[in-house]
């Protein structure tokens, strides 16, 4: 399996990997990518569902898997995804702030999914430890696993 490590803010400001473009309007800052997987092709259409977990696509998508780590301090910035990402706490625990800067912890053995639907969020390591999270994102074919957003008007970057 080939991996890649590269600055998190460099990856963010516009360096692709591979087919996948990440951007950011809010600066992260203190996050180092790990690349598993980059652009995996799922089936066009694909249905599933079994022991009562329910999946479908009715377009062409791709599946990426990163190693997210979090240093003390450190902050993704402000964004969204097209599609899914399902993020798992491996280590540590940190803080994700919605739109309305309402706030949930998350800890080692936690995790949450996040949606295009949803508000943009920003994920802070708030603590004296790294965080790791492990980060599959499930995405239309060549769509940036990120979305740039705006930092809302309470403050919190």
């Amino acid at each position: 399996m080939k991996r890649r490590s590269l600055a998190f803010l460099a990856a963010y400001a516009a360096i692709p990997f591979a087919a996948v473009g990440i951007a950011s309007a809010t600066a992260p800052s203190g996050v180092t990518p790990e690349a598993h997987v980059v652009g995996a092709q799922l089936a066009d259409d694909m249905k599933t569902n079994a022991d009562g977990i329910k999946f479908q696509t009715k377009v062409p998508t791709d599946v990426s898997v990163l190693t997210l780590t979090v240093d003390p301090g450190g902050t993704t910035g402000w964004h969204s995804h097209p599609g899914l990402a399902v993020i798992s706490v491996a280590e540590g625990a940190g803080k994700l702030y919605f739109a309305d800067c309402s706030s949930k912890t998350y800890s080692a053995g936690q995790a949450f999914v996040e949606d295009g639907d949803d508000e943009p969020t920003v994920f802070r390591n708030e603590g004296s430890s790294p965080v790791v999270l492990t980060v599959s994102f499930i995405s239309p074919r060549g769509a940036a696993i990120i979305r740039d957003e705006a930092a809302p008007a309470c403050g919190i970057s």
